[in-house]
């Protein structure tokens, strides 16, 4: 049974990994300043010691097998080394963490943090950072490091590893530094091709909710034909396979994912039948391949529309009430008894927010982890946790490559 601790822990993705692997293991302690993750932690995991701030938590526990941080990032895009390092609320924080390894000695250690701490500073620093950790007669990828420089002597392999490629349909960039005390052969798993894509883990009928009201679209829209670098472009499920990255303020700021998605629903409230002059037949609209699009000029929006027993189906032949067609609004003037659990399917393009749950399978979390989040969390505190998680397949892959 390895022990472990983490620091910075969230909902916990290193443990939810090692369970998945199989691995005995024991939480020693975990710790997070944030209250509403360290209750989600404590409804998934179950740790000895769970802890509120890495600088007031004891230092003094059995070695560790295993420590895991997912170090704050903003004080590293603060202009300047010094401010960066010297933010009195997280520059000093990787600082403290480095003191806890040097105090423990763990066999093993993995940090994460954003892609863009690499360049920091014109690289100076992430170089401090390997000063740290691996002065003192330790090595860097495999490259013995400088014994004159005071640190803490450790063989650490380093890489920038995305989420996309490993099996979500997730674009999430973040490095991350794995350290042994002793000299051992380690080597970053590699990614494999992606086999589902965006609109595969999407819920069939979110909330309404989730959908972006009239003014918010406006206003997304003009800051994107402004051409604001934040205000990402509505994202059309039929034609990306791949969200870009969470965030902790999602869904809350202009610069979050929104997407374009189909809901299907069924038997709405009144019948509206949209006419076409070439289409065979009163109040039907015809087109190849089933679908077509009405304006809802309440919403300023493009409704797509399915047809029922379109005439493609059996080449133009289908006699029976073939072609009907329903807006947003609409439903079948009669009912049929044949029609599967007695509704039409009305298929709805609606621009939305991410729901909490299809967050949580972007990060690798199953729908059950999810539902147990859900009992203790409101949505907003499970969007920020989904937004600083570590994506599991990413840790999992590498824990599976350490033990």
């Amino acid at each position: 049974m390895i022990k472990v601790g983490t620091d910075f822990s969230g909902v916990g993705s290193p443990e939810t990994a090692l369970k998945r692997l199989g691995i005995s293991h024991e939480v020693e302690f975990a710790c997070d300043i944030d209250k509403y993750a360290r209750t989600s932690y404590q409804a998934l995991h179950n740790p000895k010691q769970l802890f509120e701030d890495i600088t007031t938590r004891p230092v003094e526990f059995p070695q560790l097998d295993l420590y895991v941080a997912g170090f704050p990032c903003q004080s590293f895009s603060i202009a300047g080394l010094r401010k960066g390092f010297e933010c009195p609320t997280n520059g000093t924080l990787f600082y403290t963490l480095s003191e806890f390894i040097r105090i423990n000695r763990p066999k093993c250690f993995i940090l994460e943090n954003v892609k863009g701490l690499i360049n920091h500073d014109n690289g100076r620093t992430f170089q401090i950072i390997k000063d740290k950790l691996s002065g003192s007669g330790g090595s860097v990828n495999n490259q013995m490091y400088l014994t004159d420089i005071d640190g803490l002597g450790y063989h650490i392999h380093y890489k920038v590893l995305n989420t996309k490629d490993f099996g979500l349909p997730h674009h999430r960039e973040r490095i991350f530094i794995v350290g042994f005390k002793d000299s051992r052969h380690f080597s970053f798993p590699v990614g494999e091709s992606l086999k589902i894509r965006l609109k595969d883990i999407l819920e069939k009928n979110p909330d309404s909710k989730f959908i972006l009201s009239d003014k918010m679209i406006e206003r997304l829209t003009r800051l994107q034909k402004e051409k604001y670098s934040f205000a990402k472009e509505f994202t059309d499920v039929n034609k990306k396979d791949i969200s870009h990255c969470l965030t902790a303020s999602y869904p809350g700021g202009t610069d979050c994912e929104f997407i374009i998605h189909s809901t299907h629903t069924r038997s709405a409230n009144r019948p509206s039948v949209q006419k076409n002059k070439n289409a065979g037949g009163s109040g039907h609209l015809s087109k190849s391949d089933g679908t077509t699009y009405c304006l809802d000029t309440q919403n300023s929006q493009a409704i797509e529309v399915r047809q029922l027993n379109p005439s493609n189906e059996s080449g133009g032949q289908q006699p029976f009430q073939q072609n009907r067609i329903y807006d947003i609004d609409g439903i079948c003037p009669a009912l049929l008894a044949n029609l599967p659990k007695g509704g039409n399917t009305i298929n709805t393009k609606v621009i939305r927010r991410l729901t909490p749950l299809e967050c949580f399978r972007l990060q690798g979390f199953t729908d059950e982890e999810h539902s147990i989040c859900q009992e203790v969390q409101s949505d907003t505190q499970l969007y920020k946790q989904m937004g600083n998680t570590i994506s599991v397949p990413v840790i999992q892959a590498i824990l599976k490559n350490i033990y």
